[in-house]
């Protein structure tokens, strides 16, 4: 029960703008061609989605940044496949394995002739 005066225990569950920026950063030095946006999916709840240029999953993976019961998660979908890569305690953490898949993805990406 919420007493007044006193935090509720999740009560920072949402993602901000702070952590799109560092995502954002993130993408800017390893995957510049990769975007991400903030999502506000209902009062109480948001996540950051990162996407390959397009949304192409032949490029890689979409990933789900989301806070829940104290933790950032990371998640991942491709080809129709939800897969859960981790709960972590902080967003840095939560960054880092996202840093390491990201730098695979990249490293495979097809490469498209401009017309």
């Amino acid at each position: 029960m919420f007493e007044p005066g006193r935090a509720e225990p999740f009560a920072n569950e949402l993602l901000t703008f702070d952590d799109l920026d560092a995502v954002l950063g993130l993408l800017a030095e390893i995957a510049p061609r990769w975007s991400a946006e903030l999502n506000h999916t209902s009062p109480g709840e948001t996540t950051i989605v990162v996407l390959p240029e397009g949304a192409n999953d032949l490029i890689g993976p979409a990933f789900v940044l989301h806070r829940t019961h104290g933790r950032v998660h990371l998640d991942q979908f491709r080809w129709d496949e939800y897969r859960k890569l981790g709960g972590f305690l902080t967003l840095g953490e939560a960054l880092a394995v996202l840093r390491a898949r990201l730098a695979l993805s990249v490293a495979r990406e097809p490469e498209f002739e401009e017309c």
